[in-house]
């Protein structure tokens, strides 16, 4: 683009690297803010977390006095109120991931952003940054809320948890962080697939069926190999803060989160290489 001055034609000047990095990421906030399909996917994951919350916190306690003494003990009330974001809210957010990243391939926009950001690491990681950003800030709060929810419906077992008790906190962080893990493996897929439809059924078979074909395996090889596998089993020792919660042959929440983040970063890195090498 060039300016004329006094007859004079001279060259716009150019914007600075920082400048094209910060103007990327507000253009792919604002991709993100304007699609409907964020706002439902994103109001699902708080529902199905809340929601998962109040019917299992509400049950537990409505048969709290039918439940064995040895049950009320092992009672872990942080798992109970979190688990379900974890469980279900994965599920919810790989499709949010994997149409951030697919959704421009299959209108064609994906070639007038490289248009306008033909830089296109640059490009893949602002999609990421933002869908890391939005994705985690949502799954915070839905986590903080089904703690709180939750806790207060068990306030009748007298077997309730606070955010000051030994690894509640970090429980409450690790479940929103395992549902932002699980939006980025699913856009690592969707960049290596460039398909919707592909990324998302790539994201569940990596996290829900995998584990549940390993357990054809014999015990011994399904017992060393169970805790290397992304989601499955994960999520309950992602959520526990009791030791009767914990799978003993999983490592411990933060390791858990690592082999997933681990995925997520291979899958990323990958969908980057053939972002930067392939036609749009």
């Amino acid at each position: 683009m060039a300016t004329v001055i006094a007859g004079v034609s001279r060259p716009a000047p150019a914007l600075s690297a920082r400048d094209g990095i910060i103007g990327t990421l507000r253009s792919e906030l604002t991709k993100i803010r304007t699609v409907r399909s964020t706002y439902w996917t994103l109001i699902l994951l708080v529902l199905a977390g809340v929601g998962w919350a109040i019917a299992d916190c509400a049950g537990t306690a409505a048969h709290w006095s039918q439940m064995a003494p040895q049950d009320q003990a092992g009672f872990d009330p942080t798992q109970t109120s979190l688990v379900g974001l974890a469980l279900i809210g994965q599920l919810v957010i790989v499709v949010l991931g994997a149409i951030v990243m697919t959704s421009e391939y299959g209108t064609g926009m994906m070639r007038t952003s490289l248009a306008v950001m033909p830089r296109r690491g640059v490009l893949f990681g602002a999609k990421a940054v933002v869908l890391t950003a939005v994705t985690l800030v949502v799954a915070l709060v839905t986590s903080f809320a089904a703690f709180f929810v939750g806790q207060y419906l068990l306030r009748g077992t007298h077997s309730t948890a606070t955010l000051t008790q030994p690894g509640v906190l970090g429980a409450v962080v690790a479940g929103a962080l395992y549902v932002a893990l699980s939006g980025l493996l699913a856009f690592g897929l969707g960049a290596i697939v460039r398909s919707t439809a592909g990324a998302i059924t790539a994201a569940f078979g990596a996290l829900f069926l995998l584990p549940q074909i390993a357990r054809a395996l014999p015990s011994s090889w399904y017992a060393d190999l169970e805790r290397w596998l992304p989601g499955g089993a994960a999520v309950n020792n992602v959520t526990a803060t009791k030791t009767a919660s914990l799978d003993p042959h999983l490592f411990s929440a933060w390791g858990e989160l690592a082999v997933l983040g681990g995925y997520a970063v291979v899958l990323l890195v990958i969908g980057a290489l053939l972002f930067s090498r392939r036609d749009a």
